[in-house]
């Protein structure tokens, strides 16, 4: 229990008290020499006393940088400012998980310092890295300030949390396969349709309404009639990505350990929405199993990076297990679907087969990581059940994958190049999609 005020230390009370009681056992016993012992107590305790602050602390707490990405830094700082002297100001802070402190327990003695207003203050900073993405609070902390000589400590309440957000960090990606067809007419891909673009078509007759800086004139001086260069015209691909936050398999390191089934699905997901942003396509983001709808509408741009990180750091696992048809708004058939997934739940299996019936090309990205699949060798019916369920698991991926729906391994760089030019040539046949 916190008491108000300044409150007198052990120090001083053992100060004031063996002072008081060697000086009188010396004045009774005819003892000098204790006398001389005591007055020196005596004095430091009257001395601290009479120093004794009268007003409480002003205490004010602040960190440089809310959002960070993981691996990155900032620092928690604490103000505190008073009209009396302080001999020192200590500092604990209460950690989130998943971050270091420097000093590492949180623990920081501080040295006052006097204003030029005639007040005194003290200020202690912390440093801290966080190591995996999500949302928590920093704090709270406990202030304790001592007057001159230590006679007196005052302890506040704890002072406010401060909310920060780890951004995941993105995985290294990169992908040389060729776009899926899609009907737009912007954008860095070739489309199939004919129209203002970058890539060379074919030479044709001039038509009315032909650019002049379109004439192709070696060809019109062998003929003798005009021709110009048609070319492809250039579109963008409408990304989706579909995260499957249901379960949270495995343990999680943080970003310099090992890496959970979901830290995996994040990370992997913020790779593949900064490679699409970066060629200049839409992407969309869609979380199943998390509390509430989390959508984010299709966009592109450099910003729209932000608002898709800062969705993936909100993500709180299995938090619902509910499965809301109003996650396949926006969905065409020139959409393609990426779903990350550990594929340990039933919810992203059917709806991969159910976007693929529509006619939607879907590719299933499996982010359990290879060492969830060593279970508790302490536990022989915990590992009997987990491996019951990895023979389901795979019978179900076979089962997706019957149905049209490929299913490839996240490795990063490359993963997805094979996927995607089977995809880009399967989008040019026929095909029966269910309406």
């Amino acid at each position: 229990m916190i008491v108000p005020g300044w409150q007198p230390t052990v120090a001083q009370v053992r100060a004031g008290a063996g002072g008081a009681v060697l000086a009188v056992a010396g004045a009774l016993l005819r003892r000098p020499d204790a006398v001389v012992l005591a007055v020196p107590m005596l004095v430091i305790a009257v001395w601290g006393v009479l120093r004794r602050p009268t007003d409480a602390p002003d205490v004010a707490d602040a960190i440089d940088h809310s959002t960070l990405r993981e691996g990155e830094a900032t620092t928690w700082r604490v103000e505190v400012r008073t009209a009396d002297e302080l001999d020192g100001v200590g500092v604990v802070l209460w950690a989130p998980p998943y971050a270091e402190l420097d000093p590492p327990w949180g623990e920081l003695v501080a040295t006052h310092r006097a204003n030029a207003d005639g007040t005194s203050s003290a200020v202690a900073a912390i440093a801290m890295r966080t190591t995996r993405w999500g949302r928590r609070s920093v704090g709270p902390a406990r202030v304790v300030a001592s007057s001159p000589w230590g006679a007196f400590r005052w302890t506040s309440a704890n002072t406010g949390s401060r909310l920060i957000t780890t951004l995941p960090l993105p995985a290294v990606f990169d992908a040389t396969a060729p776009a899926t067809h899609a009907a737009g007419l912007v954008g860095l891909d070739r489309s199939v349709r004919p129209g203002d673009g970058s890539e060379f078509a074919s030479i044709r007759p001039f038509q009315a309404g032909d650019r002049l800086r379109r004439i192709h004139w070696p060809r019109s001086l062998r003929s003798g009639a005009l021709h110009v260069t048609s070319t492809w015209a250039d579109h963008d691909r409408h990304v989706v990505l579909v995260v499957d936050a249901c379960n949270d398999i495995g343990d999680s390191d943080g970003i310099d350990g090992r890496a959970s089934s979901l830290d995996t699905t994040v990370r992997a997901a913020g790779a593949l929405a900064e490679h699409h942003l970066r060629r200049g396509d839409r992407v969309a983001l869609v979380v199943l199993g998390a509390r509430g709808i989390v959508r984010v509408p299709a966009a592109a741009g450099t910003r729209h990076l932000r608002r898709v990180l800062d969705s993936l750091a909100a993500i709180e696992p299995a938090t619902s297990i509910r499965d809301d048809a109003r996650h396949q708004l926006g969905l065409t058939g020139g959409s393609l679907v990426m779903m990350l997934s550990p594929m340990v739940s039933d919810v992203p299996l059917q709806r991969a087969i159910s976007l693929a019936g529509r006619g939607i090309a879907v590719v299933v990205v499996d982010t359990l990581p290879d060492g969830i699949t060593d279970a508790d060798p302490d536990d022989p019916f915990r590992a009997l059940a987990w491996r019951i369920r990895l023979l389901e698991r795979s019978r179900e991926l076979r089962a997706v994958g019957a149905a049209g729906v490929p299913v490839v391994a996240w490795r990063g760089p490359g993963s997805l190049d094979q996927v995607l030019r089977d995809l880009a040539r399967r989008r040019s046949t026929p095909h029966v999609s269910r309406r």
